[in-house]
C-alpha cells in the first residue's frame, strides 16, 4: 500500500479549514484552558467516532479505555494527570513495590498492532479533518501545508535520512519489541533503530530545568500500580507524530498506562495495551488514544526460527543521500554502492578528497 494514499489534497485541506466551525462562543485555541471548555466531540458531532473525533473507525480493546482522562475536556497538563494517577495509587496503598518475582511477565517478542488507536503507521487510523479539529488555528495551517507536501511526495521523512523515530512515533514503527523489567527501571525496546526507552521507577523526578534537554525519546519516569505501568515522558524533540499526521513541539508531554491483558480476536498469546494521552500546546484538548502490541508465537522450534530480531542498520538500507548542494536525493535502482563491502572502503574512487 502506498503510505501517502488517502492523504487529503491541499485544495481539500483548504475546504476542511473553512468547514471546521466551532460551537458559537467557544474559543477553539483556548482548549481545556478555558473555563467554558466544550469537548471537541460536542463541537464536531459529525466527525470521527464515539471514541475519538479524529478516528476513522471504532477500535476493540480488552482493557484500554478511549475515554479522555480528567473529565470532558481532560486535565490541563501532563503533570496534573500523572499526579492524579499517583495519588489514586497511593490511596490504595501504592505505588506497588515490586520485586523481580512479582513483576508482570512481559517476556518474549511483541509485534505492533496498528489496528488499535490512532498512533499508527502513516496516520492510517485518523481522518485529516478530525486531526485538523484538534489543532490550534496556527498549527492547523502548518498541518495543511505539510499535507500538501506529503500528497506531492516532496516532504522528507526523517527516518529516510536515518534519524531515529522520536517519541511517540516510537510506538508506531514496524519492528519486534522486547521489554526488560526490574523493580527500579524498565527497558522498552524496539528493533527499528535499536531504540530502548528507559523508564525509571525508583522514585526520581524528571531532570531539573538545568539538565533537561530535548531528546528523541525524552525522559521517562513512572511507577507501578499493581500490574499497570504508568509513565510520564517529557523533554522530547519536536517532530511529527508520524507521516501524514500533525507536528509536535518540544513542549509535548505524554502520559501512558501499560498493561498486559488477555488475548482478543486473533491474538493467541495476549497483548500489551497502552493508554496514551498527548499534551502539546498546539492541541486544543489532550489527544487520547490506545495502542497495542501482540505477543509473537514462538512456542515451537519452527516458530522460533522465524522470530529473530536483528541489529537495525539504517544507513545500509537507506536509498537517500544529501548532495553537495544540501539537496535530498535518492539513488536510482542499482546506483547505490555496496557500502558494507571492504572493497568500497578501500576504493580510491570513493575516497573523500
Amino acid at each position: 500500500m502506498n503510505i501517502y494514499q488517502g492523504l487529503v489534497p491541499f485544495g481539500t485541506a483548504l475546504f476542511l479549514a473553512s468547514s471546521l466551525t466551532a460551537v458559537p462562543g467557544y474559543s477553539q485555541d483556548a482548549g481545556n484552558k478555558d473555563e467554558a471548555c466544550i469537548p471537541l466531540a460536542k463541537q464536531y458531532p459529525d466527525l470521527g467516532t464515539d471514541q475519538s473525533v479524529s478516528a476513522n473507525k471504532e477500535f476493540a480493546t480488552s482493557w484500554g479505555s478511549f475515554e479522555l482522562p480528567g473529565g470532558p475536556c481532560g486535565y490541563a497538563a501532563a503533570a496534573e494527570h500523572y499526579n492524579a494517577l499517583l495519588e489514586d495509587a497511593k490511596s490504595r496503598g501504592g505505588p506497588t513495590p515490586h520485586t523481580l518475582a512479582t513483576l508482570p511477565d512481559w517476556s518474549g517478542h511483541w509485534g505492533t498492532d496498528n489496528s488499535v488507536g490512532e498512533v499508527t503507521l502513516a496516520g492510517i487510523n485518523s481522518t485529516r479533518e478530525g486531526m485538523a479539529a484538534r489543532l490550534t488555528s496556527e498549527a492547523r495551517e502548518v498541518f495543511f501545508k505539510d499535507l500538501e507536501m506529503w500528497e506531492a511526495t516532496t516532504a522528507i521523512d526523517p527516518i529516510s535520512m536515518c534519524l531515529p523515530p522520536n517519541f511517540p512515533r516510537w510506538i508506531t514503527v514496524y519492528s519486534y519489541r522486547e521489554h526488560f523489567l526490574t523493580p527500579e527501571k524498565t527497558l522498552l525496546g524496539a528493533e527499528m533503530m535499536n531504540e530502548f526507552r528507559r523508564i525509571f521507577t525508583d522514585g526520581r523526578p524528571h531532570p531539573s530545568d538545568e539538565w533537561l534537554t530535548n531528546e528523541w525519546l525524552g525522559y521517562s519516569i513512572g511507577f507501578w500500580d499493581e500490574d499497570v505501568l504508568t509513565i510520564w515522558t517529557k523533554g522530547i524533540k519536536e517532530g511529527i507524530l508520524t507521516r501524514g499526521m500533525p507536528r509536535q513541539t518540544n513542549e509535548l508531554e505524554v502520559i501512558e498506562r501499560w498493561r498486559r491483558v488477555d488475548p482478543i480476536e486473533d491474538d493467541a498469546l495476549g497483548r500489551i495495551e497502552i493508554e496514551i494521552t498527548l499534551y502539546d500546546p498546539t492541541f486544543v484538548e489532550p489527544w487520547h488514544t490506545v495502542a497495542a502490541f501482540y505477543k509473537e508465537d514462538d512456542r515451537t522450534p519452527e516458530l522460533k526460527e522465524q522470530v529473530w530480531p536483528h541489529l537495525w542498520s539504517c544507513v545500509e538500507g537507506s536509498r537517500w543521500y544529501m548532495t553537495e548542494e544540501g539537496v535530498i536525493s535518492e539513488y536510482a535502482p542499482g546506483e547505490k554502492p555496496d557500502i558494507t563491502s571492504p572493497d568500497y572502503w578501500f576504493n580510491e574512487n570513493y575516497v573523500h578528497k
